[in-house]
């Protein structure tokens, strides 16, 4: 990782949080391979719960490069509410957060979305381990934000990394994120939004969910502020390996009973590399 971000994997524990919780982690069956969800959260295929012991990242030196993530202290001072705001305002901050992080040449930064509180704004919080995307869909929003470099683009490669912060101080279903040296290839299950036409096959544009797998270790950060944003990488068209960060909501057994529901801010951006 390049200078620019002040790494805070080390500082703020919550007062008497835990080195670990029990609890569990929302996987995708096996079968859900080539399946599909709604846009009204109908899934063609069954959830499972597993048990889950989630590690609490303030008590270790994590790294971007090696783990797959890094909590940075980014604080702004956004109108989550407004798209005009947090378009205008805070996706340059994060693009150029990306940029001094990966050392990439160019970053795309799109869906912001406002998740949670007492309205349950955006769906609530996402009780799933998944991706976002795989590497045709990341093509495919290039093609998009730059339809007129199409042929300059179609070879470079492209990371997916995610931005996700509290907008309040997280005292209840955090974000836990996956160590990307942990996962397989194979625990990767292509779902679609939305029914595909036809037979899905793994070169058409999708969302990746997650198979249990007992060597997922997973880590969060206990109490984070509103100051601080977690930076995850996802898909990497360059990695034949698919060494990533999933990510989910889970729950904190911990948390404080009747707590405020938490509200969270996550903005998507590609890198994009000239290797």
């Amino acid at each position: 990782m390049e200078s620019g971000a002040k790494v805070l994997s080390e500082t703020r524990p919550k007062a008497g949080a835990p080195a670990q919780i029990e609890t569990f982690v929302r996987y995708s069956e096996a079968a859900a391979d080539g399946g599909w969800i709604e846009r009204n959260g109908s899934y063609s295929f069954e959830m499972e719960d597993h048990p889950a012991t989630i590690t609490n990242a303030r008590n270790v030196d994590t790294d971007f490069d090696t783990h797959g993530f890094a909590l940075v202290d980014f604080p702004v001072d956004i109108d989550w509410a407004d798209n005009a705001d947090f378009e205008k305002n805070y996706y340059p901050q994060v693009r150029n957060l990306i940029k001094k992080m990966t050392g990439a040449s160019e970053v795309f930064v799109f869906m912001g979305i406002w998740r949670g509180g007492a309205d349950v704004k955006g769906g609530g919080p996402a009780f799933s381990a998944h991706v976002d995307f795989n590497g045709p869909a990341l093509r495919q929003w290039v093609s998009r934000f730059a339809p007129d470099r199409v042929a300059e683009l179609k070879d470079k490669r492209l990371v997916n990394i995610n931005v996700w912060r509290g907008t309040s101080p997280v005292e209840n279903s955090p974000l836990a994120i996956c160590d990307k040296r942990s996962v397989d290839r194979g625990d990767f299950l292509h779902v679609s939004l939305g029914k595909p036409e036809g037979e899905f096959t793994p070169d058409m544009p999708a969302g990746l969910n997650m198979a249990h797998n007992p060597a997922h270790e997973w880590y969060y950060f206990a109490d984070m502020q509103p100051n601080e944003a977690l930076v995850f990488k996802l898909f990497d068209t360059a990695d034949p390996d698919w060494k990533m960060s999933g990510h989910t909501a889970i729950e904190d057994p911990t948390s404080v009973p009747d707590s405020p529901k938490r509200e969270s801010f996550e903005v998507r951006t590609i890198a994009v590399f000239d290797e």
